[in-house]
């Protein structure tokens, strides 16, 4: 009888809480009657796939690499076997409350969740309160990605690129050496605030600057992101900068620690990456888009031997097709330079850095939120890059991976 009273009190607080978001309380003047004061909003995207990686073509140990390449053992990692992945597939809630004279309190709590298992944790993806105006812009406090990530690489592989092996991340915006997220310009930073412009005659921009919160008396770890976006019909247009101080997004790739200023704390670090967008719709049919961006990770070392810097060039090229409201395919393809380093009175070589990938993919659609998907992505590693599109498993210096999905996707 306690259980089922218990079962019975929980089930009456979420109807209250439900009903409670659907309904509209006092209003502000010139509001609409169906306008409520205050919404909470329940969503989110599950995509879950069966996948079946394969590596070959490791580079034989002993041969001569890259500077800050891994020592090639001639081995290949990926083992060949059946995988279930749920990429980000995610919850959220989010919403919002009128204050008067245009002005919102808005909030989101994010969380991605493990489909195929038990291991998720509560909110780690864009979780954030802050204070939106349709003439002034929004203001947003907490955990959320940068605008360099969101102002590019826009049109997302079948839906279900974002954690995903298709994702462009992988070779586009990281160095083919080293497995520190350091060096990424695709992140999601903590203690953020970030400002988002209105949009004005298509034109719209966003700020953010985050900190790590590990400064030391000669060390200021942040990290300042923004971008703008144009947008004429079919054609879209958008430019993004980010600057790191102090992640040292290449002592943290190095393989040995002789080249790594890291735990010197006299030497300071200054990433950057500039990215460019154009994205153009020719018909309801066809969606094209490419994106270029220069990488570059600098360091003041004075050290013999240390990593002093790296600077490359990657794009992509994007073909979206929707032939019918049930049928859609895609095709993405990536280069990545291996581009030029340095380091403080040593030679330093980038032969073999480079990598390339290339998706291919199609969807069935059943309806707008439910379709099921099918894909391949091939990821060509130069003989001393170590480019790595898989979740689970990473690649020997000069290891191709490739992976085949089947999946299906529901948005609620």
């Amino acid at each position: 009888m306690n259980r089922k009273a218990l079962v019975l009190a929980l089930g009456t607080v979420f109807m209250m809480t439900g009903a409670y978001a659907q309904k509209s309380g006092a209003k502000d003047k010139g509001d609409s009657a169906s306008d409520p004061d205050s919404v909470v909003e329940l969503y989110g995207k599950v995509y879950p796939e069966i996948v079946r990686p394969q590596g070959k073509g490791a580079t034989s140990a002993g041969s001569a690499v890259a500077t800050f390449a891994a020592p090639p053992t001639g081995v290949s990692s990926i083992i060949t076997r059946n995988e279930m992945e749920s990429s980000n597939s995610r919850f959220g809630v989010r919403g919002s409350e009128k204050l008067g004279a245009g002005l919102k309190a808005i909030f989101q709590l994010e969380t991605a969740f493990s489909v195929d298992s038990n291991n998720s944790a509560f909110a780690q993806r864009d979780s954030f309160v802050g204070l939106s105006h349709n003439a002034w812009g929004t203001i947003k406090l907490g955990r959320m990605d940068t605008p360099f990530k969101a102002y590019g690489d826009d049109i997302s592989f079948l839906g279900v690129s974002s954690g995903n092996f298709t994702s462009t991340s992988n070779v586009l915006r990281k160095p083919g050496f080293g497995t520190s997220s350091a060096s990424s310009f695709h992140l999601r930073r903590v203690n953020v605030a970030q400002y988002e412009s209105p949009q004005f005659a298509g034109l719209d921009f966003a700020v953010q600057y985050s900190t790590d919160e590990a400064d030391t008396a000669s060390r200021h770890p942040h990290v300042w992101s923004g971008g703008i976006k144009y947008e004429m019909g079919p054609l879209t247009l958008a430019i993004a900068h980010e600057r790191h101080w102090d992640l040292f997004g290449g002592s943290r790739n190095v393989p040995t620690a002789a080249m790594s200023n890291f735990a010197d704390q006299s030497v300071n670090s200054k990433d950057q990456a500039t990215q460019a967008m154009v994205k153009w719709r020719l018909s309801k049919v066809h969606q094209f888009e490419f994106d270029y961006i220069r990488k570059e990770y600098k360091e003041n070392a004075t050290v013999t031997g240390r990593f002093a810097s790296y600077k490359n060039n990657a794009w992509m090229a994007i073909w979206d097709m929707r032939w019918t409201p049930q049928w859609r395919t895609q095709l993405h393809y990536i280069k990545s330079e291996k581009g030029s380093c340095s380091r403080v009175a040593a030679v330093c070589v980038t032969d073999g850095l480079d990598g390339t990938q290339l998706s291919a993919g199609f969807a069935y659609y059943f309806s707008s939120r439910t379709y099921l998907f099918a894909m391949a992505s091939w990821v060509k590693n130069g003989f001393s890059a170590v480019y790595n599109n898989s979740n689970q498993q990473a690649p020997s210096t000069g290891e191709d991976i490739t992976q085949y999905a089947l999946g299906i996707q529901h948005t609620f």
